[in-house]
């Protein structure tokens, strides 16, 4: 029989039947999970020490619960355990000894991407057989080697597919910030004085702070491409503005090429391209209705993906042909041509998906873009085929929608609508996409109890 080698040295230690299991039913570990222990074990030896609270003869475990669920198997393998090498802990009662066992499961800080690619630079492992806490590094497809052996449900779809997104969730900012770790500054090329103004007004009413720039959503953008573009596809953005939609577009492995009338923000995006280690995003400037001939007469796109100006609502320039400085009637006119030609750059069977929002005239009264975006894309011949709403975070608007309700009984809006259209067959479009259906019913599930827990709170 092959006995198990101690690869840590400490002052103590106990045979394995002296060891007590302290957690109960805290953690679940099924036999997968416990093989890939055995598995470290055997290469590694058990190479960390067991943490012991002693109390009235009994040793109980407070950390290592993992490694002594693993010794069954390991005996049934053929495997003798020698004592094993522990560390004892003191704890004046049962309370604080959970509460010690608690705090040795917490997790602090999260993992940077840059600084683990730098870190696992040339080492060679089993990494299937790693599961770092709570799956913050599984976030990224691309970090590990051989990602495709080892994706999460996390990884293939975000969320669940359902018609509202929250993007104030813990769960959505914290993916978020793991994003923007990479060092995406989408807001760079950008002038907005109204946003500025706005995060001035929170900064002294509140003392927090705001962005000052109107940034694209990071999570959004890994979502829409994941759910309806087709892996490596080609990404076609008809109004590009800041570095985001292309960063993540390559870090995911597609293709991007986007378009955008300013020369100051296609040069900020080119600033940040080498945060994208394979797939670099293109930016062309120009003006997106002549998209015939600025792009390669062979170009075709997998998916369209863009967030267009809200009529006047920013405005991004001073030059005559940018969309924001026009009147409605004027920018309805350009916006249906750009969309009719970026239409005519999708493949047949195809996605195509618009994050917009409604802007309000002089008078206060809404353009209608929602419905305009929707009436273009059909003329188009491409058709409307899903909506889902984006709620933002209050913020600002919380700052200044009392005024406005109170004059003129206008609501402070604080989402915006996600428009995907279908050019073709929407199945044959869906094909493309591979998504696993029980995967899909798991991640459904998931968010139904979420919401039920969220109800009862």
């Amino acid at each position: 029989m092959n006995e198990i080698r101690v690869t840590c040295k400490t002052a103590d230690s106990l045979p394995y039947g002296d060891i007590t299991p302290f957690q109960g039913k805290l953690k679940k570990r099924t036999d997968e999970m416990l093989g890939k222990l055995c598995r470290s074990i055997i290469k590694h030896g058990w190479s960390f020490p067991e943490f012991i609270w002693k109390s009235e003869n009994m040793n109980y475990c407070l950390d290592g619960h993992g490694r002594l669920a693993a010794v069954p198997m390991l005996e049934k393998m053929g495997y003798s355990i020698p004592p094993l090498p522990v560390v004892f802990v003191e704890a004046k009662d049962e309370s604080e000894a959970k509460e010690l066992l608690l705090k040795l499961n917490s997790q602090f800080g999260i993992i940077d991407v840059e600084g683990f690619r730098e870190f696992i630079n040339g080492l060679e492992m089993e990494w299937g057989d790693l599961a770092l806490p709570s799956g913050e590094l599984f976030e990224f497809p691309d970090i590990l080697p051989d990602e495709g052996k080892h994706r999460s449900l996390a990884e293939r779809f975000i969320i669940p597919p359902l018609s509202v997104f929250r993007v104030a969730s813990g769960y959505w900012q914290d993916r978020k910030k793991a994003w923007l770790s990479l060092g995406i500054k989408s807001e760079r090329g950008r002038n907005d004085g109204m946003l500025k103004n706005m995060a001035a007004l929170e900064k002294k009413i509140r003392g927090s702070n705001l962005p000052s720039e109107s940034i694209f959503d990071p999570v959004l953008c890994e979502i829409m491409y994941r759910w309806f573009c087709p892996a490596g596809g080609q990404i076609l953005d008809p109004f590009a503005g800041g570095s985001v939609r292309g960063i993540i577009a390559g870090s995911l492995n597609y293709d991007y090429t986007g378009i955008d009338l300013r020369q100051e923000q296609v040069l900020a995006n080119y600033e940040q391209i080498e945060i994208v280690k394979d797939k670099k995003p293109v930016w062309i400037c120009g003006d997106s209705r002549n998209m015939d001939t600025s792009l390669p007469s062979g170009f075709e796109a997998d998916f369209i993906f863009s967030c267009p100006p809200y009529a006047n609502l920013e405005v991004y320039s001073k030059q005559p042909e940018d969309l924001s400085n026009m009147d409605y009637p004027e920018f309805r006119a350009a916006y249906g041509d750009i969309i009719k030609k970026a239409c005519a750059r999708l493949k047949e069977d195809s996605f195509a998906c618009f994050v917009v929002g409604e802007a309000r005239s002089k008078i206060g009264t809404y353009y209608g873009l929602v419905p305009d975006t929707v009436k273009a894309f059909e003329e188009a011949g491409v058709h409307f085929y899903n909506e889902m709403i984006l709620v933002t975070q209050i913020a600002a608007k919380a700052l200044t929608v009392a005024e406005g309700f109170v004059k003129s009984r206008k609501i402070g809006k604080i989402h915006q609508n996600i428009l995907v259209f279908v050019k073709g067959d929407p199945i044959k479009a869906a094909a493309k996409c591979k998504i696993d259906r029980q995967e899909l019913i798991d991640a459904i599930s998931g968010e139904e109890k979420a919401e039920a827990e969220e109800v009862t709170a």
